[in-house]
């Protein structure tokens, strides 16, 4: 095997370990951001011709950064995955987000500075609801979640070991994005 065979598989998996820290800490700031707005009571703006009444706090900006970044890693880090039979982050990506803002939406909704606000509950069941196909699709492929190459990767040991790398990295990629959301906020 040349230098150039034996290579490559560490590129596409330095390229998608990357990936998953990336998710991950931008999944953190989606999360922290949108937090960060509902303190405030769910809405706020800056500049422009228009003043609001109701500044954006710090942080609230981090979303702005966060959605598009965290598309991208997304599907790098999916293409990449597939390369080399591992489970692909688009799954993970739609679960994580959309259930987490659910969270997010409900936890507010319910014991909000405001009391229960409906509207956030509505919102958080419809997020909720959006997040579960993705669990569904986890659970039923038993991880694998079909983008696995040839299909050669149905060994238990084999989908276990992606998903503790990835959970470990998302870890690390997550604390990261707590750490970096207060500091420069």
């Amino acid at each position: 095997m040349s230098d150039t065979q034996t290579a490559l598989p560490v590129r596409r998996l330095s390229v998608l370990l990357v990936c998953v820290v990336i998710l991950a800490l931008t999944l953190t700031w989606a999360f922290l951001s949108m937090r960060a707005v509902m303190d405030v009571g769910g809405s706020c703006a800056d500049g422009g011709p228009y003043v609001s009444a109701q500044p954006c706090p710090g942080g609230a900006g981090f979303i702005g950064v966060a959605i598009p970044v965290m598309i991208l890693a997304t599907f790098a880090g999916s293409a990449v995955a597939i390369s080399l039979q591992a489970p692909n982050l688009l799954v993970p990506m739609w679960t994580i987000l959309f259930g987490s803002l659910g969270w997010n939406f409900l936890e507010y909704g319910f014991a909000g500075p405001d009391g229960n606000v409906v509207g956030w509950i509505v919102c958080g069941i419809v997020f909720e609801l959006m997040a579960l196909p993705g669990l569904i699709a986890i659970v039923l492929s038993g991880g694998t979640m079909w983008t696995t190459g040839n299909g050669t990767n149905s060994r238990p040991t084999q989908t276990a070991m992606w998903w503790g790398i990835y959970l470990a990295l998302g870890t690390a990629g997550t604390a990261l994005g707590a750490w970096s959301f207060y500091a420069w906020r």
